[in-house]
């Protein structure tokens, strides 16, 4: 979420009129939020938002949400978290990975992770990755273990073809037919 969507956020949860709203954007020195550029304007604005009794996660936390800014999270874990976050997940939409971050980053989006806490997040989804039975390094299928023993895929099967992203129960039939198709086609 960029600061624009905070403050249009915040409007809306305090039921602002536009003539309340115009004036604390006057209160930073900006016609509109669309002109606010520099940090101190933002942090004016909302600590203006704040005084009404709007509550945001970022209170209390320094904001910069500029890509690749120093102690942000940068592309490249932005990038991996997500890769993981697909590989991993039951549900790949977006609510889902906001979850995960918010459970472990203790943040609401992404963009808002530093880079210690996108180490975390990153941590807790190779943990993910390896419980579903994927190798977060190769993307593929390890191991399924069931009852009666346990299957060892080999790494000529994907992840995909092994295990079911949506339904975990029938991982082992999923196994079964792997095997069984592999010996009937002499591999």
């Amino acid at each position: 979420m960029n600061k624009l969507a905070i403050i249009h956020v915040a409007k809306k949860q305090l039921g602002l009129d536009d003539a309340a709203y115009r004036a604390i954007l006057s209160g930073a020195g900006v016609a509109s939020s669309k002109d606010i550029k520099t940090t101190a304007q933002f942090n004016t604005v909302m600590s203006a938002f704040q005084k009404l009794g709007f509550k945001s996660t970022w209170i209390g936390k320094p904001i910069n949400t500029v890509k690749g800014a120093p102690g942000m999270i940068s592309k490249r874990q932005e990038y991996y978290i997500k890769g993981l976050w697909q590989l991993a997940s039951r549900f790949k939409d977006e609510a889902s990975l906001r979850k995960i971050v918010k459970r472990v980053g203790k943040v609401d989006d992404i963009s808002f992770l530093p880079k210690r806490s996108a180490s975390a997040v990153i941590l807790a989804l190779r943990d993910i990755c390896w419980k579903a039975g994927f190798n977060p390094d190769t993307k593929e299928g390890i191991y399924v273990s069931n009852s009666k023993g346990s299957g060892c895929i080999t790494s000529n099967e994907t992840a995909s073809n092994i295990l079911s992203p949506v339904d975990g129960r029938n991982r082992i039939d999923q196994t079964r037919q792997i095997m069984a198709a592999r010996a009937g086609s002499g591999e």
